[in-house]
């Protein structure tokens, strides 16, 4: 993969419109380290939406592809620092982390921006939200930070349980994602599944998902979650993949059916990744 560093000018991205905005607790702003993501060659680069966002279109070179490039933006810690100090809003902001690159992507081992930023967090304790999204067991590193860090959630993206898919992870991958929840949770860290987007999955995945004791869990769909009505993941190379229709919602519904009769909080797409509660 080719990756080069570039010198950003801010760090936290206003939020005005979109799947962030589609709840009833919005988020205020987003933060990206990355345009880009490493993950992107992956099975989950197939249908990431991202691709197909301007973070990455304005951001790469003419002969940068998806999966093939990742442009780090290396002063990301210090730029969250100066933007933190300066908020006179904190106790509104709501920050996801991140909707376009994973923050837990492999480099992250090497350069710890995630872990950077999360520093700087925890020197406010004034903030509403920040969610953690990721499909990296590696979160596990920063657990202590986290669970200092008093308005954190860590949302871990579980698509299926089924490890036969073509399009999808590994069943080793998926058992280590389940077991990074459960202890998560065990530390005390306030944590969400997104089966996000939601794949075809064992008559046991349900089961799975509530054995982990994560407190939330968030249901969504190609059709419903890129952001175009499935026109994104028509385009992507996802679409050629798949052995089943993945513009037919009845597969999640199922499972969000089967998981609201066993569960107090599990939601729909945009309105719950954007409704978990703040401090206020």
């Amino acid at each position: 993969m080719r990756i080069r560093y570039t010198q950003a000018k801010s760090i936290l991205t206003p939020q005005t419109r979109g799947f962030l905005r589609a709840g009833e607790k919005p988020y205020t702003h987003s933060l990206s380290w990355a345009a880009g993501c490493q993950l992107g060659a992956l099975y989950c680069g197939a249908y990431c939406y991202a691709q197909m966002l301007p973070n990455w279109h304005f951001a790469r070179r003419a002969d940068e592809a998806w999966g093939d490039a990742l442009i780090i933006k290396e002063n990301a810690p210090e730029l969250l620092a100066a933007q933190l100090a300066r908020a006179r809003n904190r106790r509104d902001m709501r920050i996801f982390m991140s909707p376009v690159t994973d923050p837990y992507q492999p480099i992250e081992r090497k350069l710890r921006l995630t872990r950077r930023c999360l520093e700087v967090f925890a020197r406010y304790d004034d903030l509403d939200l920040l969610l953690i999204q990721t499909r990296a067991p590696a979160a596990l590193d920063d657990l202590e930070l986290i669970a200092a860090i008093p308005y954190v959630w860590l949302g871990m993206t579980i698509e299926t349980d089924r490890g036969d898919l073509a399009y999808g992870p590994s069943t080793a991958h998926v058992r280590r994602r389940l077991a990074a929840v459960k202890r998560a949770v065990a530390s005390g860290v306030k944590t969400q599944i997104a089966v996000s987007p939601c794949l075809p999955y064992s008559g046991a995945f349900a089961e799975r998902l509530l054995e982990t004791g994560a407190q939330r869990i968030v249901i969504d769909t190609f059709a419903v979650g890129d952001g175009s009505r499935g026109a994104r993941t028509a385009n992507s190379p996802f679409a050629a993949l798949a052995d089943y229709d993945w513009r037919d919602d009845d597969i999640a519904l199922s499972l969000y059916h089967q998981l609201t009769a066993l569960h107090d909080s599990v939601e729909w797409s945009g309105a719950g990744f954007a409704g978990i509660p703040g401090r206020g």
